[in-house]
């Protein structure tokens, strides 16, 4: 049995090999996920009511909720990742799949950024855009994050196999299915 901690960015860590993963090992990437996902519905419900743009108040939770769920979460999950698979690192399959999850990390960070900037009018590097660029770029960061939390969930029940228990495999496949 192994004693998790939270070292790993408020995600369970332990030192050494993780020989199994439990559900409780994943309850904070999924609950995480599951907070990114509310935001990528917030989202979408603002770029269907275009070229209406959301309220002030709005725009504030929205920037912070991209701030919070995508930018600021980002490296800790990476850490996570990296810590639950560290002895798999010389396998080349999971070492292509975590930097490929980090790719698709730096790119909804990027995107998440740029929302910001557009959306919030006291952000730095503010810009005002038409409505019509403003639903490509929901769009892109909506679809993308979703994309992304998908394909990081697959890799896991992948690179984890059997090491994967069988709630932790139901509460990962539970995920890829409803999305």
């Amino acid at each position: 049995m192994h004693d998790p901690d939270t070292r790993a960015g408020g995600y369970p860590f332990v030192s050494g090999r993780w020989h199994v993963i439990d559900e409780i090992d994943l309850v904070g990437l999924v609950a995480d996920h599951a907070a990114a996902e509310r935001l990528c519905a917030r989202l979408e419900a603002c770029a269907d009511q275009l070229p209406q743009r959301p309220a002030p108040a709005e725009i504030g939770d929205l920037c912070a909720a991209l701030q919070s769920s995508i930018v600021d979460h980002v490296e800790s999950e990476d850490r996570f990742l990296a810590t639950m698979f560290a002895h798999d690192l010389r396998d080349p399959l999971c070492h292509a799949l975590l930097d490929h999850i980090h790719t698709r990390h730096v790119a909804c960070t990027v995107l998440a950024q740029d929302l910001i900037a557009s959306l919030d009018a006291t952000a730095p590097g503010h810009r005002t855009i038409c409505a019509e660029a403003l639903g490509y770029m929901l769009r892109c960061f909506f679809d993308g994050c979703r994309a992304a939390m998908a394909f990081e969930e697959l890799a896991i029940v992948v690179l984890a196999g059997t090491r994967l228990t069988r709630e932790a495999r139901a509460l990962l496949t539970g995920r890829l299915a409803a999305a």
